[in-house]
């Protein structure tokens, strides 16, 4: 008998495509300019730099990238997100964790003397695992009731600011969906957040926000509190053409072959949302890597399976919502790009008078399932949402699901 041959275990490919997680290495797509221009901002003391545009565009990702490039030209950067924040007494502990993790040995005298400056008491426990750092909080006694409570953030970064100068040294803070800070305090906040900037000359901001609208009005309207008093980096989508180059060289790094139709499909599909066609490009890889290939045939099944994924989520916001939103949702998923408020589409779809299309279109856009552009044009936000629409909602029309692929020119 010949000798068995050896049973080799073959390592299985790793899909490329990575959602949900800060966008590092070859993950980062594009945005060398942003990144860049951010990395400066950070690395200038007094800068007060505003990054806006719609969610899943990678903004996160870019301040996360621009930080580490900072901190290798030897700044220290430290960043936090307001996304989880109820107020702005959170906010202030998420910055003094921060400046703890980023000032490195020297923090028990910096975060000693940002307590005392605040007026609280520092609580340090032991690390939990060895090698971690230890625990800080701060505990700010009464001033965590009532409207002192809402100082807090601006004492603290206040604080830090006093501190960086005492010890001269320098810090970049970036602060993602800082608009948050509206929602807690109105033009207030904004006011408020504006004295902040003009007087900590330690600091370096980077402001990022995915509520565009919001954060136009806050920076660009006369009367405003940021009106003339940040620069702006608006964060617009990645072209199209560039980011289906980007998924056909990422998959065939791992040996997967995406023919160059089935990235424009990916792109076509589920774009303008950076992560939108990362999620996409990543089911169509899973598809496709035993096979070694990816046509436009996959990428279609792929997006109808994550459309047939997400279903009992979208059949739950689509029963929650107002008839009047339902019928506009309805008439953007049989004609994209529809002027709703036309006569022809308030007749055909059945959207009642004008004035109910406006309220219901505001009602859609704060919700966030719809997005304007700067021509006044609405479209969904999720293009999965979307197609569940066309695949679930139509049939009350009487309409046929539209096929996946769009005529040429067809929703332009």
């Amino acid at each position: 008998m010949s000798p068995r041959a050896p049973f080799l275990l073959q390592r299985p490919r790793q899909n490329p495509f990575e959602i949900g997680l800060i966008a590092q290495g070859n993950h980062f797509a594009d945005r060398e300019e942003e990144v860049e221009r951010i990395a400066r901002a950070f690395q200038s003391p007094g800068s007060r730099l505003v990054v806006y545009g719609d969610r899943r565009l990678g903004k996160s990702s870019a301040m996360d990238r621009a930080a580490g490039e900072a901190r290798r030209e030897g700044q220290k950067v430290v960043v936090v997100t307001l996304a989880t924040a109820t107020d702005a007494a959170d906010a202030a502990h998420q910055i003094v964790r921060a400046v703890r993790e980023q000032i490195g040995r020297s923090w028990r005298s910096t975060l000693d003397g940002m307590a005392e400056r605040l007026q609280a008491t520092m609580e340090v426990k032991p690390a939990v695992a060895p090698g971690a750092p230890p625990s800080v909080r701060f505990g700010f006694g009464l001033r965590e009731q009532g409207e002192e409570r809402k100082r807090l953030l601006w004492d603290a970064l206040g604080a830090v600011n006093a501190q960086m100068e005492a010890e001269g040294k320098t810090l970049g803070i970036g602060i993602d969906e800082f608009q948050r800070i509206h929602e807690w305090g109105g033009e207030d906040a904004e006011w408020a957040l504006k004295a902040s900037l003009e007087t900590h000359r330690s600091l370096a901001y980077v402001l990022a926000g995915s509520k565009r609208h919001l954060i136009e009005a806050m920076i660009s309207s006369k009367g405003r509190a940021l009106w003339k008093q940040v620069d702006s980096l608006p964060f617009d989508p990645i072209d199209p053409q560039l980011l289906a180059e980007w998924i056909h060289q990422h998959a065939g790094r791992t040996g997967v072959s995406f023919s160059l139709a089935a990235c424009d499909l990916v792109v076509s599909l589920a774009g303008p949302r950076t992560r939108d066609v990362v999620q996409l490009a990543r089911a169509a890889w899973d598809a496709s890597s035993r096979a070694g290939e990816a046509d436009e045939e996959v990428v279609a099944a792929a997006m109808e399976a994550l459309v047939d994924e997400q279903g009992a989520l979208f059949a739950a916001q689509w029963r929650g919502l107002a008839t009047p939103d339902q019928r506009i949702l309805r008439a953007l998923a049989a004609e994209p790009g529809l002027a709703l408020q036309s006569t022809g589409a308030l007749q055909r779809y059945h959207l009642g008078p004008k004035s109910t299309v406006s309220s219901a279109l505001s009602r859609l856009v704060e919700n966030e399932l719809l997005a304007r552009d700067d021509a006044g044009r609405y479209a969904f936000d999720d293009p999965f949402l979307r197609r569940w629409v066309q695949r679930h909602a139509l049939a009350d029309l009487g309409l046929p699901t539209p096929p996946l692929r769009l005529p040429p020119g067809e929703g332009e």
